[in-house]
């Protein structure tokens, strides 16, 4: 089993329940895991016997800049793109952290992970 992340993405985007968060945006912070079987005899030195990481950083800007009401709804559209867009058979975790969220209070963060159902 072989993982490939992504840690700390950052984007500036408009996600939130409450017409504030909306307008004004807020700071998110992304971590992609991907576990695969990678066989890493084969791999050749050639990216096509890989995860692109790359292309899981696009999938990830695409979906950070449409605005949605939950982070839970923006988890799931990235898990799902990337279960469907990569060619290799992974398991993913996904991580987004909404920095300083507007509680009323000092919060670091609020964090949201979901994981893909299928094995391996």
């Amino acid at each position: 089993m072989s993982r490939i992340a992504l840690n700390g993405m950052q984007f500036h985007s408009f996600h939130g329940y409450y017409a504030e968060e909306q307008s004004v945006g807020n700071t998110y912070e992304l971590d992609v895991m991907a576990e695969s079987q990678i066989d890493l005899q084969a791999l050749e030195d050639q990216l096509d016997n890989t995860i692109n990481y790359e292309q899981i950083y696009l999938i990830c800007k695409e979906e950070m800049a449409t605005a949605q009401r939950l982070i839970e709804t923006v988890a799931k559209k990235i898990l799902a793109r990337l279960e469907t867009e990569i060619e290799h058979d992974a398991h993913y975790t996904i991580r987004i952290k909404k920095k300083h969220p507007l509680l009323g209070g000092l919060v670091d963060h609020a964090l949201v992970e979901v994981k893909s159902q299928h094995a391996i």
